[in-house]
């Protein structure tokens, strides 16, 4: 873990309630991994006194990318920010993806649930691994990337209410993907609502495909030490039976999760 001052060299307001940043922080991106994530202290907000956590997007050489969706004064604050401007960051935080010896990879993600995924789908590109990204919004002004990097990317869109893309579910389309064949050495790597990764879960079991979920949690400390995002799995472990979003995840395997105790 590092504690770094990073300077803002973008910010970028695509849709309404949507935007992506750039923070050169050198030290921290390059120790950045895929599944990890970035706590921020957010000055002159004076609803905000604890740090916020956002899942890296990508690293571009000193430069890691945040993509965050305007909830409240905090992020609100945020947007407003100016380039130029400093922030107090901490990380790379937790233990990300784990992908040794994949071949194909299946992502699934649900608004800005997608950002880790960006960042994966990068690192596997460098190593020339195929994948196939699923993106699911409620509708076409809540999706979190801009239209150039959709075509780049070749996603498929899906929204709720089927003002963008195909009509529907973003796990109805990756089911529907899967059921005509898997290729071999495949994983499956989800990240967004509760409801998504749960039916995902159930779809991967389904065809015995591993899949891996990064879940978000509000934070304290963002190092384990408030443990205030302790989550409960499936086997009893050194905590009775909890690991620690921050410090054993966000990176989980779908199996280890015991959804039925998990919050929409």
């Amino acid at each position: 873990m590092i504690q770094e001052t990073a300077v803002i060299r973008q910010i970028n307001r695509f849709r309404a309630d949507l935007f992506s940043v750039m923070l050169e922080c050198p030290l921290i991106a390059r120790q950045s991994k895929p599944g990890q994530f970035v706590h921020l202290q957010l000055p002159g907000i004076p609803q905000v006194l604890l740090r916020r956590p956002f899942s890296i997007a990508g690293v571009y050489k000193d430069q890691i990318k945040l993509i965050v969706r305007i909830v409240g004064a905090g992020t609100q604050g945020f947007a407003d920010f100016q380039v130029g401007q400093d922030l107090d960051v901490l990380g790379p935080l937790g233990a990300g993806f784990q992908y040794k010896k994949l071949k194909f990879a299946y992502f699934l993600g649900g608004g800005i649930g997608a950002a880790p995924l960006l960042f994966l789908q990068d690192e596997l590109n460098k190593k020339g691994i195929p994948s196939q990204l699923f993106i699911g919004a409620r509708l076409q002004d809540e999706f979190p990337l801009e239209e150039e990097e959709i075509i780049q990317r070749n996603v498929i869109v899906c929204t709720d209410d089927g003002s963008y893309g195909e009509h529907g579910f973003v796990t109805q389309s990756f089911e529907k993907q899967i059921s005509n064949g898997i290729s071999p050495q495949s994983s499956a790597f989800s990240c967004g609502p509760v409801p998504m990764m749960r039916e995902a879960a159930r779809i991967c079991k389904k065809y015995e495909l591993p899949h891996q979920v990064s879940l978000e949690n509000r934070m304290g400390c963002g190092i384990g030490v408030c443990q205030g995002c302790a989550l409960k799995v499936q086997e009893e472990g050194h905590r009775g039976g909890f690991q620690l979003i921050c410090l054993d995840g966000p990176v989980f395997d779908a199996d280890a999760i015991n959804w039925d105790l998990i919050e929409n």
